[in-house]
């Protein structure tokens, strides 16, 4: 196991420095999920991906676990669930409403390479379905409350075409089933029904693995 970046096993012919590594590890802990093809994150999508079990180690000190998919080329990395800080409630319930909204584009088949795109008006149909509650009314405010779930890496924001008549699709991405199970989904579907029933609700949690 390396103890310093200077101890990581390069291998001959790398034109790998050990500084490449501390940055490509930071950037990894700092967006938690990297895709090859987003701008900015294929280099050091691509060390890691060639170092995986170096890097596995470096993170397992952390109490981190990475999780490669080769299929969507990401990699994720999921914190100890008594590791990890705790969420504001909101943000935790948009997550999941994400999360269950990817759940039902992939079982209807509708996934364009690993993503699912929702419309401004069906991302607040589910998240009013499955919260009782509303999401931001005023777009720039929305737009915000979304940047959140981008910095988590599960989320974007495309333009639409000009002659649509709203200005942004929610892009879901398939990062979003690493940090978030099936489980969490089961705990949403037991919150919607205590809310709908009058009940306070089961308190949502974050992200699991």
């Amino acid at each position: 196991m390396p103890l310093n970046w200077e101890d990581f096993p390069i291998r001959k012919d790398d034109p790998y420095m050990p500084q490449d590594f501390k940055n490509a590890a930071y950037q990894l802990l700092s967006s938690q999920i990297l895709y090859e093809t987003t701008s900015g994150q294929g280099t050091a999508y691509r060390l890691i991906d060639r170092y995986r079990d170096a890097f596995r180690e470096a993170f397992d000190l952390f109490g981190i676990a990475l999780k490669f998919d080769s299929d969507y080329r990401y990699i994720a990395a999921i914190p100890n669930a008594e590791k990890q800080p705790a969420m504001p409630k909101s943000d935790a319930l948009l997550l999941l409403v994400l999360r269950k909204g990817y759940h039902e584009q992939a079982l209807q088949g509708n996934l364009d390479a690993g993503v699912a795109v929702l419309s401004i008006e069906e991302l607040r149909e589910l998240y009013r379905a499955e919260t009782a509650r509303e999401l931001p009314k005023e777009v720039g405010e929305l737009k915000e409350t979304l940047g959140r779930m981008r910095a988590f890496g599960v989320a974007r924001i495309p333009p639409t075409e000009s002659s649509s008549e709203q200005p942004f699709d929610i892009a879901i991405l398939p990062g979003i089933t690493a940090l978030v199970s099936e489980m969490a989904l089961g705990r949403l579907t037991e919150y919607a029904a205590n809310t709908r029933a009058g009940g306070a609700g089961v308190e949502p949690g974050s992200s699991e693995a």
